[in-house]
């Protein structure tokens, strides 16, 4: 069993299958938004594009809003999700209330923190749909204002980086400012950035990277800059991050001539599948006498007190750049800054085991490399070197595991319970053949 629908940001490869999809074109929009609450019912099908659009006109935005506009609702509680909110509110599952979920038996269940199907609610994040899907999800939301004050600052070292990074998070100022929002990129060793955010309704000039100017190209050009919170929130989707140049829009002539509709991570992703199908970067390799090239799409978490000697291993390594930092701490209180209770243990979410209290910064890198040796070299090689820095990586990309390796890393004997519970007779795929098998 599996949906039927037409987008999706996975990159793992899968086997083609012929089974009948389930038709999720009902499940996309936005049910209600209760200002006075701060909360939204959402389908699970919901873009964070659609979500986005209904909740701005009211000051209110998801806690987390992951950077890619056709990420859904759903995929980011069951598949994870991050971005520059995450070292204050976590991850997107963390905002979740409750949640409708048709299990694989055939039921559907209402799965909240501390009902009868609590640990189906525990379970779902980074399940990846092997125990079901969520239908309807009640999330909270936060206000924000029209604007977003960013300054930009460089570090010629990467301990500096991590030191600063390590303080920002912790104090949540920074040279008396607050900060709302903080990512980085890491361009070579001797030259990343910090951006910090503040919210502001001050009025004033604004930025847009939608047409020739490309955001990313700014933080190394400027050290102040501002957004309208809807740009900001969408600044890494024109340009897919900085993958655009792989298709030629970071070029001024190409680009003039792009559409703007066209610039934006949907139709990247869709010219990605292209090059899957028809092997087009590998025939075009292989006129100039090169391999064909080993994808290397990921994102990992490390522990931020190991981020800089793991920057270092992956430079001296992997021959990609640049890499994108999101440090992320699990939530520690809930709406209105009561204690939350979800994080009492690092068993919480158990299938994507985090320490409560420590702080993790996401490593986001993606592009290929020369392909040499085994099958999936460069990957392998990043696995276990994170492992060895005691980090996590997400599994929507291709992964490589030992079936006991996975296990001890993503839930182990709690996953067989819980799929044994809701999905008995194995209607959906189980999570490691869906992740490592690639089924």
């Amino acid at each position: 069993m599996r949906l039927a629908k037409k987008s999706s940001n996975l990159f793992r490869a899968r086997a083609a299958s012929n089974a009948p999809g389930l038709d999720v074109s009902g499940l996309t929009g936005v049910l209600a938004v209760d200002v006075a609450a701060r909360t939204a019912d959402v389908a699970g099908m919901c873009t964070y594009e659609d979500l986005v659009a209904a909740t701005l006109p009211f000051g209110l935005s998801p806690l987390v809003v992951p950077q890619l506009k056709t990420i859904t609702l759903g995929g980011a509680v069951t598949g994870l999700g991050i971005e520059s909110t995450s070292f204050r509110s976590g991850l997107p599952h963390e905002s979740v209330l409750e949640m409708d979920i048709l299990t694989g038996a055939g039921d559907i269940v209402t799965a909240t923190p501390d009902g009868e199907h609590t640990e189906l609610f525990h379970g779902f994040p980074n399940s990846y749909g092997t125990l079901g899907y969520a239908t309807r999800l009640r999330i909270e939301l936060e206000p924000v204002t029209p604007f977003v004050a960013l300054r930009h600052l460089r570090f010629h070292d990467l301990d500096a980086l991590q030191t600063a990074m390590d303080r920002i998070v912790d104090e949540q100022v920074h040279e008396g400012v607050r900060v709302d929002y903080i990512d980085g990129v890491v361009f070579t060793a001797q030259e990343s950035y910090l951006t910090l955010g503040t919210l502001t309704d001050e009025p004033g000039p604004v930025s847009d990277y939608t047409g020739q100017q490309i955001y990313y190209r700014s933080i190394q050009e400027r050290s102040t800059d501002r957004l309208t919170i809807h740009d900001y929130l969408w600044r890494w989707d024109t340009d897919w991050f900085w993958c655009s140049r792989a298709f030629g829009a970071q070029n001024p002539k190409v680009r003039r001539l792009w559409p703007k509709r066209l610039r934006r991570s949907a139709f990247y992703w869709k010219l990605i599948a292209l090059d899957h199908k028809y092997s087009v970067a590998d025939r075009i390799e292989a006129r100039h006498g090169r391999p064909p090239r080993e994808r290397v799409v990921q994102d990992v978490e490390v522990p931020i007190e190991k981020t800089a000697d793991f920057i270092r291993w992956f430079l001296d390594n992997i021959p990609i750049e640049p890499l994108w930092l999101c440090p992320l701490r699990l939530r520690s209180t809930g709406a209105g800054g009561a204690p939350c209770n979800r994080v009492a243990n690092e068993r919480t979410w158990p299938l994507y085991p985090l320490h409560p209290g420590r702080t993790y910064v996401n490593v986001g890198f993606w592009s290929s490399v020369p392909m040499t040796g085994a099958d999936g070299a460069a990957n392998r090689l990043i696995e276990q070197t994170v492992t060895e820095f005691d980090g996590h990586k997400s599994l929507y990309s291709d992964s490589y595991y030992s079936p006991e390796t996975f296990a001890a890393l993503y839930g182990g004997k709690i996953y067989t319970d819980l799929k044994k519970r809701y999905d008995p007779e194995s209607r959906l795929l189980d999570l490691y053949a869906k992740a490592v098998r690639r089924k």
